[in-house]
């Protein structure tokens, strides 16, 4: 029996349903079940009752789910412990590509007041990649704005900040916000990989008559900026953001939607058996809100 043997039981344990197991696990069903069947031939006993309706745990499942719950993160949290017997310990982070000015002050502020026992490196990150880099253990702490659905992560709300409409300052002079409605028939320009829309927000965009068009790709502000020069298209950012920052008024119009939840939100991640970060994940101040 090796340690993945117990992560696959957990995974199905856990949502009693292969289906999800599988997906959290981001395998196939058939592997999975048939490696379920090979634990339960080396115990000696099933563990999982199943039917076309249910998947429940037998008895021998249910004594094995505490014992393995234990093991797992017992194993998990061997590299973080040695990394946290350093003097100062090693914390390796995650941050997005886009930060507003004050997520990232308040980033370098903490570094500097956790200096004395944590030496904390940086790197930017998709938010996408950042789950597989915190179960890969190449990564301690993510600023993550992807959803995170993984049963051996942790996070802990960190901010949330409004997003806005970015679109050539000649389409609605004078205006201080748009509605959904006054998009219709604008084109939406996609994010870079790097950048998260918010959940759901770009349905409803869809469904108020926007075309999104993901062939129109850009890598920095300035090719962004040419993509809406004199035309019909938009694109979403955060206002207080440093590229939002770079952008001349009297060309481009920023401008919040107010009739569709444009919010972003930024969590901290981190293993879940890491527990020697927690210290470091209550340094910082959470649920606070940009508007």
């Amino acid at each position: 029996m090796e340690i993945r043997h117990l992560r696959y039981f957990l995974a199905v344990a856990h949502e009693l349903n292969f289906t999800r197991a599988a997906q959290a696990l981001q395998m196939s069903v058939p592997p999975l079940s048939q490696r379920i069947r090979a634990l339960e031939r080396e115990l000696g006993r099933p563990l999982f009752d199943r039917s076309t309706h249910h998947t429940r745990l037998t008895p021998a499942g249910e004594t094995l789910l505490p014992i393995a719950e234990r093991l797992v993160a017992d194993f998990d949290a061997v590299p973080g412990l040695l990394r946290a017997s350093e003097s100062p310990a090693l914390v390796r982070i995650a941050v997005p590509d886009v930060l507003n000015p004050g997520l990232r002050e308040q980033i370098s502020r903490i570094k500097r007041t956790l200096a004395t026992d944590y030496r904390i490196e940086s790197r930017q990150l998709p938010s996408r990649d950042m789950e597989a880099e915190l179960l890969a253990d190449r990564v301690d702490i993510a600023f993550c704005r992807a959803p995170i659905t993984h049963p051996d992560l942790t996070a802990t709300e960190l901010s949330t900040e409004s997003m806005a409409v970015i679109l050539d300052a000649r389409h609605f002079p004078g205006r201080k916000f748009l509605r959904t409605k006054d998009l219709r028939g604008f084109t939406c320009v996609p994010p870079p990989r790097r950048w998260t829309l918010p959940p759901g927000a770009v349905q409803v965009l869809i469904d108020a008559g926007v075309r999104p068009d993901s062939g129109l790709t850009f890598s920095d502000i300035g090719g962004l900026l040419l993509l809406l020069t004199d035309t019909r298209r938009f694109a979403i950012m955060a206002p207080e953001s440093d590229a939002a920052q770079q952008i001349d008024p009297n060309a481009f119009a920023v401008l919040p939607l107010i009739d569709v939840d444009m919010r972003l939100t930024t969590q901290l991640v981190r293993r879940t058996a890491d527990t020697w970060l927690i210290p470091v994940i209550d340094a910082y101040p959470t649920e606070t809100t940009t508007r």
